[in-house]
């Protein structure tokens, strides 16, 4: 039996029953993905051709020890027009992917596609409760080329959940990549948006740029340009809008100090016309990164662990069990 909204019932009119179904058939078209499954070992990856000299970074023998790479920033931001003090985590290592499905892979799937995982962890204190941020990108290896990224925000107020994915789209060009970006805020005037940028390729996402000033270091300093976005770590829905930018090095090495020590470094520097961004990236391998600046967001590096960190029975040479910042 069919209902409308109301509670009619509508089982004996053909008419309003063939509407229902079209709808609940429209409805239901519109929740899943027009693309057709490819080949068990077809690898959905971003076709932009890079160097070898860009693929160093990824393929340093480090990642292989299937640790992660840990980085505690001591960092500041701004939140409601006061600095704020915190501790930024950055949590790097391997992974493989179901690009089908944009999960983690299964160890039955015939062909995972290599990737990076990046996660970043913010837990800001301030008057009378935390903000928390958490990004997660995933990055193909060796190439950098983004798969998946998305970062969610809580405060008491509320919660929003951006993400972004690059795929092939059967509605718009099955030859061609898009972009779509998918927002959930709680914020009045917002709500619950899409944006499908349709065969644009070559977009990238702000929280790439931690991985990519590290590869630009690594290879000699190759420049990369790019369509890129704005950052998504807000409470509001991010602007679907790509900037021209290139990020490059920036003078000559120098040594700074963080409170982890004095290194040599290379400064990278974000061109475009969104906030101030650069990135002070060790000279040496693996290329970790030393300081930063984006936006209101500063941070410089304080500790650094390899260990696998989902493993409870390995606790950390940096915090305390049960005291995780």
């Amino acid at each position: 039996m069919v209902r409308t909204l109301a509670g009619s019932r509508i089982a004996h009119c053909p008419l309003l029953a063939a509407i229902a179904v079209i709808a609940a058939t429209a409805t239901l078209r519109a929740q899943q993905s027009d693309t057709p499954a490819p080949a068990p070992n077809a690898k959905l990856l971003n076709d932009r051709p890079v160097s070898d000299a860009w693929k160093r970074f990824s393929e340093l023998p480090l990642w292989e020890d299937g640790l992660s790479e840990m980085s505690y920033y001591d960092a500041t931001c701004v939140l409601y027009d006061k600095t704020r003090k915190f501790t930024r985590v950055h949590l790097m290592n391997r992974q493989f992917m179901n690009t089908v499905h944009y999960i983690k892979a299964t160890d039955d799937l015939k062909d995972p596609t290599p990737a990076f995982k990046l996660v970043i962890s913010e837990e800001v204190p301030t008057e009378n409760y935390n903000y928390r941020f958490l990004t997660t990108a995933f990055l193909e290896r060796p190439s950098l080329r983004p798969i998946k990224v998305s970062a969610t925000s809580q405060e008491w107020c509320g919660h929003t959940f951006k993400q972004l994915t690059w795929e092939r789209r059967k509605e718009f060009a099955p030859e061609k990549w898009s972009l779509d970006i998918s927002c959930y805020s709680y914020h009045s005037k917002e709500g619950d948006r899409w944006f499908p940028h349709a065969n644009e390729a070559y977009i990238d996402a702000h929280e790439c740029l931690f991985l990519y000033a590290r590869a630009i270091v690594a290879s000699g300093g190759e420049a990369h340009r790019m369509s890129l976005l704005k950052t998504l770590r807000s409470n509001h829905l991010p602007d679907p809008n790509p900037l021209d930018a290139t990020l490059r090095i920036d003078g000559k090495p120098h040594q700074i100090t963080v409170p982890m020590g004095s290194f040599d470094a290379q400064r990278v520097v974000l061109d475009w016309d969104g906030d101030e961004t650069w990135f002070d990236v060790e000279t040496a391998s693996p290329y970790r990164l030393l300081s930063f600046k984006t936006g209101d967001v500063q941070a410089k590096l304080k500790a650094v662990e390899r260990r696998a960190y989902w493993d409870r029975t390995q606790p950390s040479t940096h915090y305390k069990p049960n005291r995780a910042p």
